[in-house]
């Protein structure tokens, strides 16, 4: 079995759910990929040198049981490239990301979810594997899946759907701190006027890994094994002028809300 280099996994760890793979849970931190795992049954650890630690086990719910596996991606595109690679490389088909975002639009709270169909490119990374034309986007059943799974989870009401942000700083760009500031701030506007609805470090980098590792292996939409599909759920911790004065009960809310809408998501995924 080949263990892939910075996450210590191979196929073996990824096989599971009749040939699929198992549905691999994305967080950015460790601490929300353990806190996912702690859903499981049978877990089973396995620590790696890069803290990149994973947690592999079942998801049972209403009688239905599903592989499952949690890991960090670490923050940021960079991060997330070398981890979601490697997944992919172990045959993981299913990933679905579990993250944090601010706000991009005023009617969205803080402790609510955004499910993302796709996310703006204003990262240097993903540049590297496609062209910046290229867009990233959420496979549109995967998409469907998240929607059921908030519906499911009885979160409807609480859950957003739209376009992301995908940027790479976070108090410069986000927060507008620093000589750009304004020229930052400028920038995010229009977004939401365009908008955007969330802003993140991740999901770009996720939806162009599926795509272009997907590429020219097109099914029909009947075969349930049709490409790499990914999703992104993320919670929101505040808007784009909260800064970092964050309510931690607010953000703890916001976890808890996406983690049941990600693997209500998996489960009508499978």
């Amino acid at each position: 079995m080949t263990i892939q280099h910075h996450i210590a996994l191979g196929p073996e760890h990824l096989a599971g759910n009749h040939g699929l793979g198992r549905v691999v849970f994305l967080p950015g931190s460790r601490g929300r990929a353990e806190a996912i795992a702690a859903h499981f049954d049978d877990v089973v650890h396995e620590g790696n040198a890069r803290a990149l630690d994973s947690w592999r086990g079942t998801l049972t719910r209403d009688g239905k049981t599903i592989d499952v596996l949690s890991i960090s991606s670490g923050m940021g595109t960079p991060s997330t490239e070398i981890v979601v690679h490697e997944l992919i490389e172990a045959g993981a088909r299913r990933i679905v990301r579990v993250g944090s975002c601010g706000a991009m639009d005023p009617h969205i709270s803080a402790s609510q979810v955004a499910i993302l169909t796709g996310a703006v490119r204003d990262e240097q990374a993903t540049r590297h594997i496609a062209p910046v034309e290229f867009p990233a986007v959420a496979h549109p059943q995967a998409v469907q899946a998240m929607v059921a799974g908030a519906k499911a989870a009885g979160l409807a009401e609480q859950t957003f759907l739209g376009i992301g942000h995908t940027k790479a700083s976070l108090y410069a760009r986000e927060f507008h701190n620093g000589p750009l500031g304004e020229e930052n701030a400028r920038y995010t506007r229009v977004l939401s006027a365009c908008g955007a609805i969330a802003s993140d470090m991740e999901a770009a980098m996720l939806f162009i890994q599926a795509s272009v590792r997907s590429a020219r292996q097109a099914r029909p939409i009947s075969d349930a094994f049709a490409g790499i599909q990914t999703a992104v759920v993320l919670g929101v911790y505040g808007g784009d002028d909260s800064e970092m004065h964050l309510d931690p009960e607010l953000c703890r809310l916001a976890d808890q809300r996406a983690i049941e809408v990600a693997m209500a998501g998996a489960m009508a995924w499978v």
